[in-house]
């Protein structure tokens, strides 16, 4: 059964998935199709994460706020990853298709307006490979379609925004106070593993250039700032005391087990070995108003034809 997204009351919504174990968002299974409700479809398509309460926190949370701020659009969800739909589908019963199968079901569907937001943080591999290619095969397929881009895109050129200043604003809600000195956040991001992602220093520049104590890595290695950097960069400010926050929109596998986890090897570990005073903070960016704020606009951007 196709269902918009809150055609019903958000709470009923979650109790009904909670306890039937199935997706109340979005496309499902093909099957008996209702008419759609209107011509306009925004698709919110992420990642994913097979974390029950951080898809609840982190993903539902920007869906509802994009439904709600775009009444007249019908909206859905749609994973990149499909390790985490099979997951989902295998071990709690939960059905969530990709993109190119949304896209497919609405142009059935007869919808006319389409605007993919991504929730992806940056345009890396994930948003080229997954959400870009994907809707170029449909150029033509409806009267318009546009992607609503990444939280961090535009470095205020042209008269554009500064996507990475405006992303610096929404963060420093959640930031402990930091008057102190020897005392930092340290941000992990994902990275890219096959090629850098210039995005996370752009991203340090403006916390730099704004005065917070905040350091940014990468999980991925082979990318930079990875941990290494962050060690380096901690001895040169001389810090003593850290806060460790997620980067990523869910707090998931890598925010509770690579950043938090109990392994020796995570980053919480790592710096208690090295003698840092470490507290965590396991939420992903999801949770943050004004980062749902950011994919808001980035909707509104998309609609009023901001390439």
């Amino acid at each position: 059964m196709k269902m918009n997204l809150y055609k019903i009351a958000m709470s009923f919504a979650l109790s009904v998935s909670l306890l039937l174990g199935a997706s109340v968002f979005g496309l499902s299974n093909a099957g008996a199709q209702e008419a759609p409700k209107s011509q306009k479809a925004i698709v919110v398509v992420s990642f994913g994460t097979t974390f029950a309460e951080a898809r609840q926190l982190n993903i539902e949370s920007v869906e509802k706020r994009i439904a709600q701020a775009f009444p007249e659009y019908d909206v859905y969800r749609a994973f990149t990853s499909k390790i985490v739909m099979k997951r989902l589908a295998e071990n709690s019963n939960i059905h969530v298709n990709d993109l190119e199968t949304v896209l497919n079901q609405l142009k059935k569907d007869g919808y006319k307006e389409v605007i993919i937001q991504t929730t992806h943080l940056t345009p890396g591999e994930e948003y080229d490979k997954k959400v870009v290619a994907t809707v170029e095969k449909f150029n033509g397929a409806f009267d318009t379609i546009s992607i609503g881009r990444p939280v961090l895109f535009f470095h205020g050129e042209n008269g554009k925004p500064n996507d990475f200043a405006i992303a610096v604003n929404a963060l420093k809600k959640q930031l402990p106070a930091l008057q102190l000195q020897g005392k930092t956040v340290v941000f992990m991001g994902h990275g890219s593993p096959h090629q850098h992602n210039p995005a996370y220093q752009a991203l340090q520049d403006q916390f730099d250039a704004a005065g917070l104590h905040v350091i940014i890595g990468v999980v991925e290695e082979t990318d930079h700032p990875n941990l290494q950097d962050v060690e380096k960069l901690l001895k040169e400010r001389n810090i003593k005391k850290i806060t460790l926050m997620p980067l990523m929109l869910v707090a998931g596998d890598h925010a509770n087990n690579d950043m938090a986890g109990d392994e020796d090897d995570s980053w919480k570990n790592t710096f208690l070995a090295d003698g840092y005073q470490v507290e965590t903070y396991v939420h992903g960016l999801g949770e943050n108003t004004g980062i749902q704020d950011i994919y808001v606009q980035h909707v509104r951007d998309a609609i009023n034809g901001l390439k």
